[in-house]
Order: structure tokens, then sequence, then C-alpha cells
């Protein structure tokens, strides 16, 4: 561990060496893993997962909205893939 960041909490070793926070790091690994499903760079495929949004009014244009179905259940509402 670096010595100049021991003693100070969580957030502050985070500023001062310039990280991101672990919800940070996992939404972006989030994201990333998405896209390489949806531009079918891995063996998972997008569509067993997600759904795109037929709806082209509220998307100004973009092809790939993804739309969330309604959940009622917080442990499906929260969780990475809503798939069907």
């Amino acid at each position: 561990m670096i010595k100049e960041v021991r003693d100070k909490d969580y957030l502050d070793r985070l500023k001062e060496l310039n990280l991101w926070t672990l919800e940070e790091r996992q939404n972006r690994v989030n994201l990333i893993e998405l896209l390489k499903m949806y531009k079918r760079f891995t063996s998972v495929h997008f569509e067993s997962l997600f759904t795109l949004d037929c709806n082209n009014k509220g998307t100004r244009g973009y092809l790939a909205k993804m739309s969330k179905p309604r959940c009622r259940k917080d442990v499906r509402k929260y969780f990475f893939t809503s798939g069907n």
C-alpha cells in the first residue's frame, strides 16, 4: 500500500490517487460487456438477454436503444440483465 494514503479513508484515497469507486468500475465493466454482446464479440447472444426499443419516437434516431421491461419485484428490477 502507498504510505502517504495509508491513514486516510476510502474516498480520500480514491480522490488523491485519482481512481474510480468500486461502483463506477462495476458499471464500466457492465457497459463494456454489453457492447461486446451487442457487437457479437462474445458467444452470448444479445437478443437472449435484452430487447431493443422498437419505438423510434423517443430515441432521437438511435438504433440501439434498449427497452427495460416492467418488473414487479425489486430482485429483478435491479439485476443487470432484465431478460425475457
